[in-house]
């Protein structure tokens, strides 16, 4: 990994009370942080890259806490539709044409997308697991996979193999790729199903991803059969014991949040694919005010359609004032919070990630601010969420390591994988 600089930054830590660092500096060595802080003359340390900011902002690479990477093979294939229609009447029965390698070039496209737009790290949760983390072991990236888990698809089984591919990956794949299980839904999954993945999380450590009371119409079928709200339904099944990340979250009540609260439930709360599905309007507020565990996700590229983290904090700030009435409600700063540190530590990695902070991995992003666009500059993290775009981050890099820089991704080969991705969507969605 070497040693690498980035200098004439400002340098936002998104550490709680730390102001921006006006003209900064970063230094990582063998992968992690070893300085970050204001800028140091006269050092003349070597450094195996060092990178000019050119007075571009430095901040912590975000984190996309809940996507279905590979599903950018069905961007823009079905939209304008509910949720449970959307997925019974186009995504499934176009999902069951999927091939492993399908998935790996899905997975490629993704990466492209997401480093292009400064993010370092996505959980996931998705068809042949295995193809989207050797996606993510090839593009560099810091990755949470896990194999969704339907039981209209797959038998009860199906969670022994998931915990065999957990097991396997946690043994053999590089430390930055953090496996999961991810049983799709409580109203898509049996008990059995469940209360099976709740046990094998309990032993073996594993995070649980699922996606939790994200429309009426699923809190609904799940008190009809059970008796229960979601939340309640999975907390007494104990899969809430373990480290969850709960996709959503939109019809949750103040009991509901307080189950999650306790629990310590990291929410991933997906504006714009709730907006898209109409979904309904999650209760950022109230959670916020609650203490909840909330991070941002931009869910799969067929139900947003784009990997855009700085979108995500920008619809969750906008949406959240027009719906509360409240100009007040998620400031910039409170949703690029979100966007990092939050979504690290509602994916289970705080502690590495999320942060510029000294003895964390250098996982970092660079944004310009050299358009008109970015001009004036009065307050950073309101140029950052309500001005900037995805096109102005021109570095992005994982474990210390460059993966993205003005246009350019010096490990991956962005032709030949947009090439294959095309290939691929072509043929699911035409049924080949």
């Amino acid at each position: 990994m070497g040693s690498l600089r980035v200098h004439n930054a400002i340098v936002l830590t998104m550490v709680p009370g730390r102001q921006p660092i006006m003209r900064g500096e970063l230094v990582s060595k063998d992968g992690l942080i070893e300085y970050v802080g204001p800028h140091r003359s006269g050092i003349a340390d070597h450094y195996d890259q060092d990178i000019d900011a050119a007075g571009g902002v430095l901040l912590p690479g975000f984190v996309n806490a809940h996507t279905h990477l590979a599903m950018t093979l069905l961007r823009g294939y079905a939209d304008d539709m509910p949720l449970q229609e959307w997925l019974t009447t186009r995504i499934w029965p176009t999902e069951a044409r999927l091939q492993e390698d399908d998935v790996y070039w899905g997975a490629m496209l993704g990466i492209l997308e997401m480093l292009r737009a400064g993010i370092t790290c996505f959980a996931d949760m998705y068809h042949y697991p295995k193809a989207a983390t050797q996606a993510a072991i090839d593009g560099g990236i810091r990755a949470l996979p896990s194999g969704v888990l339907l039981q209209f698809v797959e038998d009860i089984s199906s969670v022994e193999r998931a915990v065999e591919f957990a097991l396997v990956v946690r043994e053999t794949a590089p430390s930055r790729i953090v496996p999961m299980l991810g049983p799709h839904a409580p109203y898509s999954c049996s008990i059995e199903m469940l209360e099976q993945v709740a046990a094998a999380a309990a032993e073996h450590g594993l995070g649980v991803h699922i996606h939790l009371s994200e429309t009426a119409d699923e809190v609904r079928r799940v008190v009809d059969e059970t008796g229960l709200s979601p939340v309640q339904y999975l907390d007494k099944l104990g899969l809430l014991d373990n480290h969850v990340t709960a996709a959503h979250c939109v019809h949750v009540d103040d009991a509901e949040l307080e189950t999650l609260v306790e629990r310590r439930v990291g929410i991933a709360h997906c504006p714009t694919s709730n907006m898209k599905l109409a979904s309904g309007f999650a209760p950022v507020p109230r959670m916020l005010s609650m203490g909840a565990c909330l991070g941002l996700g931009t869910d799969g590229a067929a139900s947003n359609n784009r990997l855009d983290m700085l979108q995500e904090a920008r619809m969750a700030a906008l949406i959240h004032k027009g719906h509360s009435g409240d100009p007040g409600v998620l400031s910039a700063e409170e949703a690029l919070s979100v966007a990092t540190t939050g979504a690290a530590q509602a994916v289970g990695l705080g502690g590495q990630v999320g942060s510029l902070q000294v003895g964390k991995c250098a996982d970092f992003t660079v944004i310009s601010l050299a358009e008109a666009h970015n001009h004036p500059l009065h307050n950073v993290y309101s140029q950052l969420v309500y001005a900037a775009q995805a096109a102005d981050v021109v570095c992005t890099a994982v474990d210390g390591v460059v993966l993205y820089k003005d246009g350019t991704y010096p490990l991956l080969d962005a032709e030949r994988i947009i090439a294959r991705a095309d290939e691929s969507a072509r043929r699911i969605a035409g049924g080949q």
